[in-house]
């Protein structure tokens, strides 16, 4: 039986029908028209949203660079005068929404996705949670806790090292994803305060 979705909402049934067949089948068994049957609407239906499989991809990656900004505004809010404990909690945060959430994580940084300017909406997130990344790196450029480093390039640093450990993670490689919580953060505090004080430790 066919269902009724108001404008929109079709959209986001979509992006969540697909994360299970991502995390089930891989990018290479997710398809429109198996979500189209899932969902009850005709074939054609997601193609009013999307124009292909790679444009859905880069929806899904969107909500994980969304949910990237929202972590570190979180973590400004919840520790207002504390920027390390901004680093850190949003560090932590953003590990264990990839250990629950790696079929988005992987599509985040993904290469074939789009960058360009054609695709605005994706543009918009990576820059947005870019900007909220570096608002906790300046918030402790402020304060004098780092060396005298360019902003972005203390953002590159922080966000490869943490969204590499969290994939490790993620996948397994280094310490089991459903493993208590204060064992990933026991592992995750130790390279942070290795990313803090640096390999030196000068």
């Amino acid at each position: 039986m066919s269902k009724n979705y108001h404008h929109g909402s079709l959209r986001q049934a979509l992006i969540e029908a697909a994360l299970p067949v991502l995390k089930k089948k891989g990018i290479v068994g997710l398809s429109l028209r198996e979500l189209a049957a899932e969902l009850g609407v005709s074939h054609g239906a997601p193609y009013r949203h999307f124009k292909n499989k790679t444009a859905l991809l880069e929806a899904i990656a969107v909500t994980g660079f969304n949910a990237l900004q929202d972590i570190c505004r979180k973590a400004m809010q919840d520790f207002p005068d504390d920027p390390r404990q901004q680093l850190y909690q949003a560090g932590m945060d953003y590990i264990f929404y990839v250990a629950r959430n790696p079929e988005i994580a992987d599509l985040m940084f993904r290469p074939g996705l789009s960058r360009e300017e054609s695709n605005t909406e994706l543009q918009q997130a990576v820059n947005s949670a870019v900007g909220s990344l570096a608002a906790i790196i300046e918030n402790g450029k402020q304060r004098k806790l780092y060396g005298d480093h360019q902003t972005m390039d203390l953002v590159l640093t922080s966000l490869s090292t943490v969204h590499g450990l969290a994939m490790f993670i993620a996948g397994g490689m280094l310490i089991d994803p459903a493993s208590p919580e204060s064992s990933i953060e026991a592992l995750g505090k130790r390279v942070y305060n290795i990313l803090l004080h640096g390999m030196a430790g000068e």
